[in-house]
């Protein structure tokens, strides 16, 4: 019933832009036929050129994101069981989060240059800080009553922050991951725009907008919402066989 109602959904949505296509509503530079954006999306999958733009882009993005949970988890998990730790630098941790990590362009290229190390580095810091608040988020708010009743069958603390503490953490480390991730793709695109590589969908994107290209601009969205979907999938199915007990 589910993929019927997206089925459904999808069809009226094309049904509408054929409506508008045909009446001509609104002119085609800004509005492309459909046709013609399928046609554009044909080239990209079935061209070694897109496909180096999709690989491109996504290498990039998963790169960043392990390197974020690399970071972030273990950070997160130690700031949220010391608290001391975590009421020292939770102002440093608040003050960098506040800040556009696209306001912080021109140091991320002083660092790593114009090469994929600073889209890496600027799609990592995104989604980093993002799995780190909800992972400190998730330690902090771990009942006690679990932790109370293990140490009277005396459990150690190691017995206890892998057993109780990381478990109980866990929905809001995936919280954090699905928000971050989504986040890191946003960043990572913007990155391909304005610092400039040889491929990417961001670069592919922008050059086609500067040619008037609008039906190869839609064909990049519709590709970077299908990555960012499929993503998002990707980690709800993991969630669900992860946290189990859910």
């Amino acid at each position: 019933m589910k993929f019927f109602y997206k089925i459904s959904i999808l069809l009226f949505f094309l049904a509408v832009w054929f409506f508008i296509n045909q009446n001509h509503l609104i002119k085609p530079i800004f509005l492309p036929k459909i046709t013609a954006v399928f046609s554009s999306l044909q080239e990209i999958i079935f061209s070694e050129y897109g496909l180096k733009n999709i690989f491109s882009t996504l290498g990039r993005v998963l790169i960043g994101f392990f390197i974020a949970l690399l970071f972030s988890v273990p950070l997160g998990i130690f700031l949220g069981v010391f608290k001391n730790f975590y009421e020292s630098l939770s102002w440093f941790i608040d003050f960098f989060r506040s800040i556009p990590v696209t306001a912080m362009f021109p140091l991320f290229l002083i660092f790593f240059g114009f090469g994929d190390a600073s889209k890496i580095a600027m799609g990592a810091w995104a989604c980093g800080f993002i799995i780190l608040v909800n992972t400190i988020g998730g330690v902090r708010s771990s009942k006690p009553n679990r932790k109370i009743m293990a140490k009277t069958k005396k459990a150690n603390y190691f017995q206890i922050l892998t057993k109780i503490t990381f478990f109980e953490t866990l929905p809001f480390i995936f919280a954090g991951i699905k928000i971050g991730i989504s986040w890191n793709l946003i960043v990572v695109i913007v990155a391909e725009m304005f610092i400039g590589t040889r491929y990417g969908l961001g670069r592919l994107i922008y050059d086609s907008s500067i040619t008037l290209d609008t039906p190869m601009v839609f064909s990049g969205i519709i590709i970077i919402g299908f990555i960012g979907y499929s993503l998002n999938r990707l980690i709800i199915n993991i969630e669900k066989r992860v946290i189990y007990w859910q």
